[in-house]
């Protein structure tokens, strides 16, 4: 007995569940008026976005002869909700379904029950009714047209065209947009063909120019056409100029700026007088150098053979090539030098420093003439006995001191100043100089 009990609280229990699960009060419902529902049944699915939110629950016919259809979906619908009855495939009479698309989420709520009308409701459109709006005989050479499309695509070209027909879709679409375009400009369509025939006509009015024109053409085109390489080039230089030109007339605003001064300073010495010293004073001096510059013109260019600085340069030309080797010879040596004339470089100040010291030592006059003469007496080599320089005697001279081992870095005969000399040339010389030997 207790078996048999919990046997049946374990069924009850179960339909309880079930009648949750499936009870249709969990829904929304709502009616929606088609002016046509060829194909759609009881049970048939609602459809937002491809995703199944609900069933057709009944199907009935209005009094004005349009269906009325009540539908329940797992959803609440907005205002600016759209449907229409679609087909998922051809493969059944019975494979329609209604493709919802819901209002904005920001819009009020349609009310549970509500009916959403003609306007917002679309009927898909069968393939009968379409092959009825044209005659036995266009019916008749579609049907040819699609068996021969089928033999195309049965036959040895079957993989071009498939490759092909993928397109067609794209083209098709891309014809519905234009078709639909074309019909919302129906006013311009007309303005459009009344100006081309306008057009038209003005051109077979001047047909005889229109010919000359379009041969001329042809023939500047072949002129193009010849020199392809020619335009091509300068097409490619074409945008290096443009940026150049406009960096020169960017600058040319500046300049035009600072020639505003000159122009003014311009008319002040006019003003001031500059007719009159052009005429006075610069004239007698462009007078007296037309000499001048007849002499150089002849010296650049005289009648007659080897007598002019051109002629000159043409007996240059066949030395080239007797001084090409020594010039290439010299190209060596000075590549070959280039790390002694570097560390040389550096001492420039100092060996040309050296040249102007003796320049202003030598270059005074007293009476005996100039101090060069009397300065080999400081050195110990000569004597002053009297008023005669004679060699100086092992009492008063004993040698010359040689000193060795000098590396001195350049200015380093000068006292030392802090980040001036000695001077290393960057660390070029380090190693290659001493800069502790300093005065």
């Amino acid at each position: 007995m207790l078996r048999v009990v919990t046997l049946g609280a374990l069924v009850v229990a179960v339909v309880f569940v079930a009648s949750l699960i499936f009870s249709s009060d969990s829904g929304y419902k709502y009616k929606f008026d088609f002016q046509s529902a060829s194909g759609i049944v009881n049970g048939n699915h609602v459809m937002i976005g491809g995703s199944p939110v609900g069933s057709i629950t009944s199907v009935e016919l209005t009094d004005d002869m349009r269906v009325e259809m009540e539908v329940e979906i797992d959803r609440e619908l907005h205002e600016g909700t759209a449907a229409v009855i679609r087909k998922s495939s051809l493969s059944s009479l019975h494979n329609h379904y209604i493709s919802i698309s819901p209002g904005p989420d920001n819009a009020p709520v349609v009310p549970e029950g509500s009916s959403f009308g003609e306007g917002v409701t679309t009927t898909a459109v069968e393939l009968d009714q379409f092959f009825d709006t044209f005659d036995e005989t266009t019916r008749k050479g579609w049907s040819n047209w699609i068996q021969g499309i089928a033999a195309i695509y049965a036959g040895e070209g079957a993989e071009g065209a498939n490759k092909t027909f993928k397109y067609s879709g794209t083209a098709f679409s891309s014809t519905q947009r234009l078709m639909a375009e074309l019909a919302d400009q129906d006013t311009h369509l007309d303005q459009f063909v009344s100006n081309t025939s306008s057009f038209v006509t003005k051109l077979a009015e001047v047909s005889p120019q229109l010919t000359e024109l379009v041969s001329n053409s042809n023939k500047a085109l072949g002129a193009i056409a010849d020199n392809n390489e020619s335009l091509a080039l300068a097409l490619q230089e074409l945008p290096p100029t443009l940026r150049q030109g406009n960096t020169t007339f960017a600058n040319l605003r500046v300049a035009l700026d600072d020639v505003e001064p000159m122009i003014r300073a311009s008319g002040r010495a006019a003003d001031a007088g500059l007719a009159n010293y052009l005429k006075r004073d610069l004239r007698p001096v462009l007078v007296r150098a037309r000499p001048v510059f007849n002499n150089l013109a002849t010296a650049a260019g005289r009648p007659g053979p080897d007598n002019d600085t051109s002629d000159l340069l043409s007996r240059l030309i066949p030395l080239h090539p007797k001084a090409e080797p020594a010039v290439d010879a010299v190209v060596r040596a000075l590549d070959a030098n280039q790390e002694e004339a570097a560390e040389a470089r550096a001492y420039s100040p100092d060996i040309f420093s050296a040249f102007a010291k003796i320049g202003s030592l030598t270059s005074p006059y007293d009476a005996q003439g100039p101090y060069a003469k009397v300065t080999p007496t400081s050195t110990g080599v000569f004597q002053l006995n009297g008023s005669a320089i004679q060699p100086a005697d092992t009492t008063q001279y004993g040698g010359l001191e040689v000193v060795t081992g000098l590396q001195r870095c350049p200015g380093g005969g000068a006292t030392p100043i802090a980040g001036s000399n000695p001077f290393l040339d960057n660390g070029n010389l380090t190693g290659k100089c001493d800069p502790s030997q300093v005065p």
